[in-house]
């Protein structure tokens, strides 16, 4: 699988393709133009589940349509709610005994809207920490941070020092970025629960 090692998101989806199979239940946390959520939902297959949310109508709009124009919204269910709000969704979306394969956060603005509108440090780490005990296993946490936008600084920082405190003996966590990028670099975290 051919991927553009220069792009995040080609690596994240590599790291995806080993981590989400046929029948699995995933998350989308920040679903934006619906991107990410149409991948996992190519991942899961028919008899799998994508959970994606956003707190923007407009989000959820875009990526419905997405998913309608390759055949995939039966495989998704979209809702509108913020990533802060994870602890509850998760405790209502899924079955007891089910676990999320994998989650993907793709933090900032939704492009092209109003910037205005983003995540914070303070709503990713509150949905970090609800997302992570409902994860299996080998399950696989993806977070991709920006630098570019109003408290972006502030949210990767709390996201780095969230994912390096996270245990050696029961996660890997592993960072990459664009380190020649000098404007408005990015990271991409990938935890792995042991």
């Amino acid at each position: 699988m051919a991927f553009p090692l220069s792009e995040l998101i080609g690596l994240c989806h590599l790291a995806l393709s080993g981590s989400c199979g046929k029948g699995d239940t995933v998350l989308d946390a920040t679903a934006g133009r619906g991107h990410d959520t149409l991948f996992l939902a190519s991942l899961v297959g028919a008899e799998g589940r994508v959970l994606a949310l956003d707190r923007q109508e407009e989000a959820l709009s875009s990526a419905a349509v997405l998913l309608r124009e390759r055949g995939m919204e039966n495989r998704v269910r979209l809702m509108l709610v913020d990533h802060a709000e994870m602890a509850e969704l998760l405790e209502r979306e899924l079955p007891v005994g089910r676990e999320l394969s994998a989650a993907v956060f793709n933090l900032g603005f939704l492009p092209g809207s109003d910037k205005r509108i983003r995540t914070s440090a303070a709503s990713t780490l509150k949905a970090l920490k609800a997302v992570w005990p409902f994860l299996r296993h080998g399950g696989l946490l993806c977070v991709h941070a920006y630098s570019g936008h109003e408290g972006a600084v502030e949210e990767a920082a709390a996201v780095d020092a969230w994912m390096s405190a996270l245990d050696w003996k029961s996660s890997r966590v592993t960072a990459c970025g664009q380190r020649n990028k000098t404007v408005r670099p990015e990271t991409l975290y990938l935890a792995r629960k042991l």
